[in-house]
């Protein structure tokens, strides 16, 4: 069975060598196609996009903003120590920056100390009183009691406690009912701001285009960064123009390919689909390496002309790249299981790019590799000597101590990977940006001098018509969030930094006497007069379809709160809630009523990181399962599968052990981290296991295999895992720090897969297979093999061939040298 399909192969590339010309004008057609197709593709700037549909977080937030219009805010931040100046300059020129603020496109309204000051001033007007009602600036005057308690009151929203931090709270639109996109109103709130001094624009909004802007221009540069460092190193490693400029083909047609089936399929990209086209590159790139290496063997040692060379080449690598490239899909296929929704996308993103780097290869590759004659001779690799003798001397060292290596491993490996237990993830969504950056700063003076900039919306149904039993119900509510406290924080500062509701303006106007009189209702009215933004998004009524009037308290926190923090504070939040307003259960036949809501874009945020952890974990052990499954459907022997699963696992669970022990938390980009690393180290390992069952089917020893397959595969998978971790190293060059975290730990893993293919894999293989497992064929090969392989020397013996072993030219010598361990000489079985 084996035969027929190894002739199959063999004809398929002869085939693919021959209708190169015509492969070449496919690909042209398909380049063209999908770089039209590809000017559609739209990218989700939404914080939603993030989430899972059917996520209850989500759920509450989308129900949150459905209910207030939008619920996004946009601060406008700066200094001026003249804010208060008994002249009135400060809030005039607060006014004339909110008036500014205000007047954008797509802002709804914005609060500010110039609008409670305007507010106060009618209200005293709307009470008749006379004192104070002839002031033009209510809140300069340092004896008023009223204005004292607004600006207490308001004290972390509009101005900071230090009397000269001034905040410009702008109301969005909701973006459905946007006619410009969104990042334009952001745009213009930076370009007034610029235009003053020191003005910081921050807010969910901002960070969010901001975030992607970058991020869409960090993509951008993070794919020529990659192209032009793997370029430097496959000049530096082959000396061939030619074979630089083949993989930069395949990448892009993959690219193009792939952008192109996902706007034709109506899909966005995301915040984590900017580093696609890099890691493209660096799967390309890592596939051509192994192509390379096998054209430059055929043509400079067993002579060949190009067009056998190249058939030579796909003769031999076409199943294991179609295997690679299945399995590196398989990995991403597991990203599908991710909860955080980016992560899910990307994952099936790159599954159509694995899959195209197949296509784009088989397309391009031999007719721009035998078109024209420049640069048709390839050179001597640069360090082949040095590198030949270290795969020698490692071959001849485990044929000596497999046991002692497996066993010395496998402890190793076991204590790294017990610091997976002490694994945690970042909380702090802000950090995802490098510092220095302008959104890091920004949040970083709101969290100084605002006293945080975590914002969490409880919502609660109200009655038709605000009364004082209900407003009541309310301060108790405030009071006790207000003293609420965390056992898993230090200290014992309250958990909130600020509380507010219209609860507290009313309290504060029922001080007046004549104001007390009215209803709260009527207050409430009296206010949305005078201050119609801020009144808006405190009570209003729900949907048209709902029927129901809803009440909103805003909590402010710090950000930067660790996951257990995070955690208790939103569930605390929650039982009191529910105590203080617990939902009654609706009559037989009648919809019941509302629950409270405790949501926002903190609690949204806790929710995304919270899904990290459980996300690496699902995602690893689905790719360790859908690997297997390719594996096994390659290699028909689950012996196999489970040997070649064993390099590539001990390597990442020990980099997640390193983690956890060096107290390194996981952001967004380690929720990929395991997956993505073993679905692209175990493509060495399907090389080196393919050209190894050749061997062995040949009738050649175990250990003899393991030699030859170790001094001559191990070549393709060294320049290969090179140009990965160089490529993925490219990454750290991104100012999105999720994206520095997945190149850096991925090219880590990468070495570490190196060291699984070339230590743990042949140590599995001398002990699984080698240990009283010699075949008749084996001995018949004659004691003058294994005799001459034990002194690390591996001469040509005239050996008949079995039946079944392949006809396929071969290599005749890989390398000469002396009788050392680190030299090792092959005859012509080396070409599988």
């Amino acid at each position: 069975m084996k035969l027929p399909r190894r002739k199959t192969v063999e004809v398929l590339a002869t085939w693919i060598v021959a209708a190169r010309w015509y492969l070449l004008v496919i690909a042209m057609g398909l380049a063209a196609a999908s770089y039209e197709l590809r000017k559609d593709l739209a990218t989700d700037t939404s914080i939603e996009g993030m989430f899972s549909p059917d996520d209850p977080r989500l759920v509450d937030y989308q129900r949150l903003k459905e209910i207030f219009g939008g619920a996004e805010i946009v601060l406008a931040v700066y200094e001026d120590p003249e804010l208060f100046a008994p002249d009135g300059s400060g809030l005039a020129r607060l006014r004339e920056r909110s008036t500014l603020m205000a007047g954008i496109h797509g802002v709804s309204g914005v609060l500010s100390l110039a609008e409670i000051n305007d507010a106060l001033r009618k209200v005293y007007l709307l009470g008749n009183l006379l004192t104070g009602g002839g002031k033009s600036d209510p809140l300069l005057d340092l004896d008023d009691p009223i204005a004292r308690k607004f600006l207490d009151t308001f004290e972390g929203y509009t101005h900071g406690s230090d009397s000269k931090t001034v905040a410009i709270v702008c109301l969005m639109e909701p973006v459905e009912t946007l006619q410009i996109p969104r990042d334009s109103t952001v745009r213009m709130m930076q370009k007034y701001a610029m235009e003053w001094p020191e003005v910081r624009i921050t807010g969910e909004p901002v960070m969010l285009n901001d975030g992607f802007q970058f991020i869409r221009r960090d993509g951008q540069k993070l794919n020529r960064v990659c192209l032009g460092l793997m370029a430097v190193i496959m000049l530096v490693c082959f000396r061939s123009l030619r074979w630089i400029i083949i993989p930069v083909a395949v990448v892009q047609l993959s690219m193009w390919m792939t952008e192109g089936l996902l706007a034709a399929l109506g899909w966005k990209m995301t915040m984590v689909s900017s580093m696609m086209a890099a890691i493209l590159a660096v799967i390309s790139v890592a596939t051509i390496v192994h192509v390379i290496v096998r054209y430059r063997e055929a043509r400079l040692k067993l002579g060949h002309g190009r067009d056998k060379a190249m058939e030579t080449v796909f003769a031999s690598l076409l199943l294991p790249i179609t295997w690679t490239c299945l399995t590196t899909a398989a990995g991403f296929l597991a990203l599908t299981f991710a909860h955080v929704e980016p992560v899910a996308d990307f994952g099936w993103m790159m599954v159509f790019a694995s899959l195209f780097i197949l296509v784009s290869t088989v397309l391009l590759v031999p007719g721009l590799a035998l078109l024209g004659n420049f640069d048709n001779d390839p050179q001597e690799t640069w360090g082949e000597g040095w590198l030949e003798s270290g795969l020698g001397a490692s071959s001849w060292f485990i044929s000596r101590h497999a046991l002692l290596i497996g066993g010395l491993v496998l402890i190793g490996f076991t204590v790294l990977a017990s610091g997976m237990a002490r694994l945690r993830v970042e909380t702090d969504f802000t950090r995802n940006f490098r510092e220095g950056s302008r959104i890091l700063r920004a949040y970083q003076f709101v969290e100084e001098r605002l006293g945080g900039a975590g914002v969490i919306d409880v919502v609660i149904p109200a009655p038709k018509n605000l009364d004082r039993e209900f407003l009541g119900r309310i301060d108790a509510l405030q009071a006790s969030l207000r003293e609420l406290k965390l056992k898993s924080s230090p200290g014992d500062e309250p958990a909130l930094t600020h509380v507010v509701s219209f609860a507290d303006a009313d309290r504060i106007v029922r001080e007046n006497r004549i104001l007390a009189l009215l209803t709260p209702e009527i207050r409430f009215q009296a206010m949305a007069e005078v201050m119609p933004g801020f009144a808006a998004q405190m009570r209003t009524t729900g949907p048209a379809d709902d029927g129901n009037y809803y009440f909103r308290i805003t909590l402010r926190t710090q950000q930067q709160k660790s996951a257990e923090e995070q955690t208790e504070l939103i569930g605390r939040i929650r039982e009191l809630v529910a105590v203080n307003f617990p939902t009654p259960g609706g009559r037989d036949g009648e919809k019941a009523p509302p629950e409270p809501m405790t949501t926002g874009f903190f609690v949204l945020l806790s929710g995304l990181v919270d899904s990290v952890l459980a996300d690496q974990t699902r995602t690893f052990l689905m790719a360790c399962l859908l690997i297997a499954i390719v594996m096994l459907v390659a290699f028909h022997s689950p012996l196999l599968v489970l040997v070649a699963l064993i390099p590539n696992v001990l390597p990442i669970a020990g980099l997640l052990g390193a983690l956890g022990w060096l107290g390194i938390e996981l952001n967004m980009g380690g929720a990929m981290i395991a997956a993505v690393s073993m679905g692209l180290s175990i493509d060495g390992t399907i090389h080196y296991l393919t050209s190894w069952k050749h061997h062995r089917e040949s009738g050649i020893s175990v250990a003899t295999s393991i030699q030859r397959v170790q001094f001559r595969t191990g070549r393709a998978v060294v320049y290969a895992t090179l140009a990965l971790v160089v490529g993925f190293g490219s990454l750290c060059f991104s100012e999105f720090i999720p994206t520095v975290f997945f190149g850096g730990l991925v090219g880590l893993s990468m070495l570490g897969g190196l060291f699984g293919n070339l230590i743990v894999l042949p140590v599995l293989l001398s002990v699984c297979y080698g240990r009283g497992a010699a075949n008749r064929s084996d001995r018949n090969r004659g004691r003058q093999i294994d005799s001459q392989t034990e002194r690390g020397v591996f001469h040509r013996t005239p050996v008949a061939r079995p039946d079944n072993a392949s006809t396929e030219p071969e290599i005749q010598s890989l390398a000469a040298g002396s009788a050392t361990p680190g030299r090792i000489e092959m005859d012509r079985d080396d070409i599988d």
